[in-house]
């Protein structure tokens, strides 16, 4: 092709590549652009690149973009979306345009380093930014600094797959969310799972029934019986060829209770081996939604691995666990009670810094508000031998002397005890919303699969062996045993703060490694996913 068409369809391609890049708010670019093939650099977005480069050109050969474009679209691995930086296009562009055109090749060449860098800069810390998602938004995000000089060098030796994999952030926890989605996209080829059909009764081990079988099958198509058997619509013959003799049981056994064990424990349920509602429901969640779980929880890696402290507490809110990362290395997880979808539990990055010992309870400003306040509305002596009615200056009041309509600034206390919802300790760190970690002498909650019951604080079970490896870690001094024996409220601080973040997981490595999937309470999921999708 030569002459005025060939000139138009370059001119058309360049456009075409320009124009979703320069249509993002989030990443807006200069018209004072650069050439990273040997002119002055005036766009900021490229300055660092071609600094590391000095001058090197990138993308002077159809060979060179034909990596670039297989470097790109090896971005779905990480749950981005290579369309949005042109993945596939790079080296038709460059066929298309004339070889005497050195000033469309030029252009071309900036495009194409503008996307590499955008690619680089959203693997790092993330394609979304969330505070465009949560205006309360209350981590902070890391400063990235990319490798420019071992990037550079990657490039020029035409490593492009190794230059994006620099930029990725190095927390194991990111490495095995991508296994898991390389996993499910094998799953998803395989032709995924069939749904289970609606059951009034739970199915329970050492039943005989005919939806054993497909319990059967829809267990081993994602691999939790050790084998995998593809869906007969899908692979035909080979899917029959394939499935074991012991596949066409009834008899729910021991060998199958050990698969829907493990499946319960990888879904964040009660591992009993019994096909309750809550069980079918995960059952019948498709590979398409689990794919998706994964690429937003890769794009919220990206956001909070890079800042994390390596020691530090990690309350998950989706997931209603709590891991503490220790000093030492070694990591504890325990079950937590996090706010119901009225009263959030609010996402956030503190620090530990003190507990108090049997600790009264001033009733926060929503329970006041909510639940309280309508209660003594109707009865000022509801709460009477509960709580007590305080003034702003900490005087008491008789309940009977104030306007409950409009009470003002009056305070309830509870006094510590066994009947106060602190339980024996309170774990504090500053934040906004009077929130804090606790005991509770309802410990017969932690039991429930759905744990979002509280009005945002967050309950923790095994509270006291938390605070035991918190005091030796931070090597402050104190006999914890002695100091409750006392039955005093005392403060007691850490001689030094532990780092301690409140964030939001539908997926997330346990602490063996494997990813554990998790319900969406807050209803997260959706905006981050659209956000996403518009790039």
């Amino acid at each position: 092709m030569s002459g005025p068409t060939a000139g138009l369809l370059a001119a058309l391609l360049i456009v075409g590549l320009a124009m979703p890049l320069m249509a993002q708010e989030s990443r807006p670019v200069t018209t004072d652009a650069v050439s990273v093939d040997g002119a002055e650099p005036r766009d900021p977005a490229l300055a660092p690149l071609h600094e590391a480069l000095n001058g090197q050109p990138l993308w002077r050969e159809e060979s060179a973009l034909a990596r670039l474009d297989s470097a790109l679209a090896s971005l779905a691995e990480d749950g981005l979306t290579p369309a949005h930086y042109r993945a596939g296009t790079w080296r038709q562009a460059f066929e298309a345009l004339p070889a005497e055109d050195a000033a469309a090749r030029e252009r071309l060449a900036r495009e194409a380093s503008r996307a590499l860098v955008e690619a680089l800069e959203d693997l790092a810390r993330g394609r979304v930014d969330p505070r465009r998602l949560d205006p309360q938004w209350e981590i902070p995000l890391a400063e990235v600094t990319l490798p420019w000089p071992r990037i550079a060098d990657a490039l020029a030796a035409g490593r492009v797959e190794e230059a994006l994999a620099l930029a990725r952030p190095r927390h194991p926890a990111y490495g095995q969310l991508r296994q898991a989605l390389a996993e499910h996209r094998r799953l998803e080829a395989l032709g995924g799972w069939a749904s289970l059909p609606p059951r009034a009764q739970p199915l329970r081990p050492g039943e005989r029934h005919e939806e054993v079988r497909r319990l059967r099958e829809r267990l081993a198509a994602a691999g939790e019986l050790g084998v995998l058997v593809p869906e007969a619509g899908v692979y035909g013959e080979l899917a029959a060829r394939a499935r074991p003799a012991e596949f066409e049981s009834l008899h729910y056994d021991d060998t199958l209770m050990a698969a829907v064990r493990r499946f319960q424990r990888r879904h964040g349920l009660n591992a009993d081996g019994v096909v309750g509602p809550r069980t079918r429901e995960a059952l019948n969640v498709p590979v398409s939604r689990r794919l998706e779980q994964l690429r937003l929880n890769l794009e919220r890696a990206r956001w909070l691995l890079p800042t994390l402290a390596d020691a530090h507490v990690l309350v998950n809110v989706a997931g209603q666990t709590l891991d503490y990362r220790r000093p030492n290395g070694e990591a504890w997880r325990t079950r937590v009670i996090v706010g119901q979808p009225g009263r959030a539990t609010p996402l956030l990055a503190s620090r530990l810094t003190r507990f108090d010992l049997h600790p009264s309870w001033t009733v926060p400003p929503t329970i006041f508000r909510e639940d309280k306040l309508p209660q003594l509305r109707r009865d000022p002596l509801v709460l009477e031998g509960q709580f007590s009615v305080l003034a702003p200056d900490g005087s008491r009041l008789d309940p009977l002397d104030v306007d409950w309509e409009r009470p003002g600034a009056v305070m309830l206390r509870q006094a510590p005890g066994p009947a106060n919802p602190l339980g024996q300790m309170v774990l504090r760190f500053p934040n906004g919303h009077a929130v804090y970690l606790h005991d509770t002498p309802a410990r017969g909650l932690f039991g429930h699969e759905q744990r979002t019951l509280s009005s945002g604080c967050i309950r923790v079970e095994g509270v006291r062996r938390l605070v035991e490896e918190l005091l030796v870690d931070t090597g402050t001094r104190a006999d914890l045993g002695a100091r409750l024996a006392t039955g005093q409220s005392q403060p007691l601080h850490l001689a030094r703060p532990v780092p301690l973040y409140l964030y939001y997981w539908t997926a997330f490595p346990d602490l063996d490694g494997e990813v554990i999937f998790h319900g969406d309470p807050y209803g997260r999921d959706a905006p981050l996913a659209a956000a996403l999708a518009r790039g």
